[in-house]
């Protein structure tokens, strides 16, 4: 018996890991190299700085979030893929639309499902 419950509780919080999908209508966030991925961002400096990483309008939105431009799929952090979008940016991944964001759908775009703005 005193092993048993220390297998449950383990088995429940590898049960309850983050998928990266949103649950809850708020958009995932993945911070890497001090980029804020998918954060909403209203300049270039609320997602580390670097030029033209805060996207808005389009598939980012008009509120704008932190999808930086990448050439392949290594430059995104985990659940995010290099997708084209006014030059290559890194999308969060979904499986369906109630994965994405409130207000974002998801879509198959450049071999890959991602979310985007509606």
């Amino acid at each position: 018996m005193r092993i048993a419950l220390p297998i449950s509780v383990l088995l429940l919080v590898v049960g309850c890991g983050d998928s990266g999908a949103s649950a809850n209508g708020e958009r995932p966030v993945t911070e890497l190299d001090g980029v804020p991925y998918g954060a909403t961002c209203d300049s270039d400096a609320d997602c580390g700085g670097a030029s033209d990483s805060c996207c808005t309008g389009g598939k980012c939105s008009a509120d704008g979030w932190c999808s930086p431009k990448c050439t392949t799929d290594k430059d995104c952090p985990d659940g995010f893929y290099c997708i084209d979008h006014s030059g290559t940016r890194c999308f969060s991944a979904c499986d369906d639309d109630r994965d994405c964001p409130t207000d974002f759908v998801c879509e198959d775009k450049s071999g890959h499902k991602t979310c985007r703005y509606k």
